[in-house]
């Protein structure tokens, strides 16, 4: 089974749609993809804009990869955005549900019950450390 990762760091929703719309899924069939975006469109986009977001790239994907299994993986919390971010990964499932698309949110397992990040799994209040990765790798294997 080979592999493919095509994210980029600053990438923000935009980056990936482009990316699509200009042949990074064609000349192959995935099997599975999965697909986290959007941290990087908070400080430039509302919540509206990031849905928005969302919806293009799945229909973007699905018209370029129809066999595979697509799963959007939600929004990592992250630093006085628990709130925002929690909101928004709600709204995002609700929409993966309705477009008929899988939903992965794997970041739940980094914050303390009360909702905020645990920053002792983190390394800056937005990317997680090793430990925070082998949880989220514990949790979903």
């Amino acid at each position: 089974m080979e592999a493919h990762n095509l994210g980029y760091g600053w990438d923000r929703i935009e980056n990936v749609l482009w990316r699509v719309y200009h042949g990074e899924l064609d000349g192959y069939q995935a099997q599975r993809i999965y697909v986290m975006i959007g941290t990087n469109n908070f400080h430039l986009n509302t919540d509206e804009e990031i849905l928005t977001g969302w919806r293009l790239l799945i229909q973007a994907i699905r018209h370029r990869q129809p066999t595979a299994t697509l799963t959007m993986v939600g929004i990592y919390p992250r630093r006085k955005e628990e709130k925002r971010v929690r909101e928004l990964n709600t709204r995002l499932a609700k929409l993966t549900e309705e477009m008929g698309i899988n939903y992965l949110d794997a970041g739940k397992v980094l914050v303390k019950l009360d909702g905020t990040i645990d920053e002792l799994l983190f390394t800056d209040g937005l990317h997680p450390n090793a430990e925070g990765y082998r949880r989220v790798a514990r949790e979903y294997r």
